[in-house]
């Protein structure tokens, strides 16, 4: 009877502070091996997909719980609460991660990503506006369409040149008709 031949665990079985060891380790490495895991990581986090990015800022807006609203609406310590202004902090808090990812490839310097990234935002407000079945809408009907106004302003305070504000016109005409008329 042979041996088994054990295989080497993966970067998966690793507690996350180990991974994160580990790619900090390999992003410091110099040589090839460094020069090759800086390039894939590149590739990995500059491909961005709107069409994904809109549908998980969809699916993240139709997971929220109505009652994760209604706890936070109505009397405190500090005063009262409505459920509108209550569903508009809910709101804000489950987009906080999108935007700050938004934010990160605008500052790391990969605007293509930054672009693709913002409009995939947009475009899963703008889904989620038309194709909610969710009920905590009703409290902030108009919360989803003025976080889409907020996102697009900010995009536009960073990328103020005539192509990239022609290319979001065409883009949200195309995938949120009506709504690009932020960018005229």
């Amino acid at each position: 009877m042979s041996p088994k031949k054990r295989r080497a665990a993966g970067v998966q079985g690793l507690h996350p502070s180990e991974q994160k060891e580990l790619l900090t380790r390999l992003a410091k490495r110099r040589g090839a091996v460094g020069e090759a895991f800086r390039e894939e990581l590149e590739r990995i986090v500059a491909k961005v997909d709107p069409d994904d990015v809109a549908g998980e800022v969809q699916v993240t807006l139709e997971l929220i719980d109505v009652d994760t609203i209604l706890d936070r609406a109505g009397e405190d310590r500090y005063g009262y609460t409505a459920p509108h202004e209550a569903a508009a902090e809910v709101l804000g808090e489950a987009l906080d991660p999108y935007l700050e990812r938004m934010r990160w490839y605008h500052a790391s310097g990969r605007l293509e990503a930054y672009d693709a990234y913002t409009i995939g935002i947009l475009r899963g407000l703008y889904d989620f506006e038309h194709e909610c079945e969710a009920a905590w809408p009703e409290w902030a009907p108009d919360d989803v369409r003025e976080t889409f106004s907020q996102v697009l302003d900010e995009w536009k305070r960073r990328r103020k040149g005539a192509i990239e504000q022609a290319m979001m016109r065409d883009r949200l005409a195309e995938g949120c008709p009506g709504w690009e008329r932020g960018l005229v």
